[in-house]
């Protein structure tokens, strides 16, 4: 089915998540048993006379959640305290992000200041939080961090939503194993180099049974995460509409939704054309990227700036060069995961889509008022079979942790009256 119109209650996804973070408890001591039970097991003398096998058994293990830590370290990110006075992203300087995330902070009856607040150079319409919860050895990490687009592409209401989104991330919906994420990472070293104690690692074979119970480990330590992050995604949503209203919250989703759109209609168009056959899908998707723009653009503006992008690179590419040489040769095509996420992108445009532009006013923008937005809630509800935007995620397809742009329209508008503090009007931000 293209789309839906099954939305949980709210009342539903709390009971849902009350009972998971029931089996979180005595999961989190469950592991901390595994430690011991397995720390018991292996040869710590061994461990000291080999210190780099266990070092590698250790790497294949935890080595990609690690790289994924070390990613946030390298993020192009600075906290809001540390932007210099005269930098400004679209309306917004850092005394304005500050008294912004403040006012946020008190309207959802948190406490000030609240976690670090990060500005990253993704130019994505979209936001995140990080709350690792290792104690103090990545408390660096820690925090709410927002896309320096949607500071240019939302206004003040919106942006305070989204805030509000990831401070549910942060604060209120969670699951308490994952404030316990050192714990299931040393289970892993531990149990790795428990199998390259048993196994021994002279062979391709033992290597495999190595990533394969790396594998394992993961994917138990992941199961009750990945059957409720859905739900605590909805609630997250809740939780920022509480700060203005389902109407501002139900906005700020149409935009994501299509920016989001066009982003993908760009990238589909100009791997289509391949009019410069020197560029690898990579090298297009690199060009679309740089080439994207900060703030609002129209679809003709956005497709010029794409073009001059791919003409230089291509030019870029014809100039000889060692490390040309080396970076294809390092890389390859490396095209065929990009060609296939665009052959299902095109298969996707083939789906009916509702027309909900045609609410919006003469002059394009997404600023949908109550009545608007009752109007869009019954053509979704008239059209279930329909897609809100040709997006992967609007058929399951996206690979991510968020609900249909769809279902997340419908449960806001659907739940508003469950919602603690919320309006479907607009209030002010804060006072200027």
């Amino acid at each position: 089915m293209p789309g839906t119109n099954d939305v949980p209650q709210r009342s539903q996804l709390l009971r849902q998540l009350k009972r998971a973070n029931q089996l979180a408890g005595p999961w989190v001591a469950a592991q901390i048993a595994i430690i011991v039970v397995i720390g018991w097991c292996i040869d710590w003398g061994q461990v000291v006379a080999s210190p780099l096998i266990s070092a590698i058994a250790v790497t294949v293990i935890v080595g990609p959640q690690m790289m994924s830590i070390l990613r946030q370290y390298a993020l192009q990110k600075k906290e809001i305290g540390d932007l210099k006075e005269q930098t400004r992203y679209g309306e917004f300087d850092k005394h304005r992000l500050r008294q912004l995330v403040d006012n946020t902070l008190v309207r959802l009856g948190l406490p000030l200041p609240g976690p670090p607040v990060y500005i990253t150079a993704d130019k994505s319409l979209n936001a995140g939080a990080l709350h690792l919860g290792m104690g103090g050895f990545f408390r660096a990490l820690n925090g709410v961090y927002l896309n320096r687009q949607v500071l240019h592409r939302l206004n003040p209401e919106e942006l305070q939503d989204i805030v509000g989104h990831e401070l549910g991330h942060f604060y209120r919906y969670y699951l308490l194993n994952q404030r316990f994420q050192g714990v299931t990472m040393v289970v892993g070293a531990f149990a790795g180099v428990l199998v390259a104690q048993w196994l021994g690692m002279s062979d391709a074979l033992s290597m495999l049974a190595l990533s394969i119970s790396g594998s394992a480990c993961w994917y138990v330590t992941g199961w009750l995460h990945a059957r409720n992050i859905q739900a605590i995604e909805f609630l997250c949503d809740d939780f920022g509409a509480q700060v203005h209203g389902v109407v501002v919250s139900i906005n700020g989703l149409l935009k994501i939704g299509a920016d989001s759109e066009l982003q993908i209609a760009i990238h589909q168009q100009e791997l289509l054309n391949r009019k410069y056959s020197n560029l690898s899908a990579h090298d297009i998707v690199e060009a679309i990227e740089s080439a994207t723009p900060y703030g609002h653009t129209s679809r003709a503006e956005l497709e010029q700036a794409v073009n001059d992008s791919l003409k230089q690179r291509s030019r870029d590419r014809q100039k000889l060069s060692l490390g040309a040489f080396l970076k294809f040769a390092w890389q390859g095509d490396g095209d065929d995961e990009v060609q296939q996420e665009m052959r299902k992108v095109q298969a996707l445009r083939s789906l009916p889509r509702i027309d909900w532009e045609a609410l919006l006013a003469r002059d394009g923008r997404v600023a949908l008022d109550e009545a608007k937005i009752e109007e869009l809630v019954a053509m979704l509800e008239a059209n279930p079979n329909h897609l809100l935007f040709h997006l992967p995620e609007e058929i399951g397809l996206g690979g991510g942790t968020h609900p249909a742009l769809r279902q997340r329209i419908l449960y806001l508008w659907n739940n508003r009256e469950q919602l603690p503090n919320s309006r479907t009007t607009v209030r002010p931000a804060f006072a200027p």
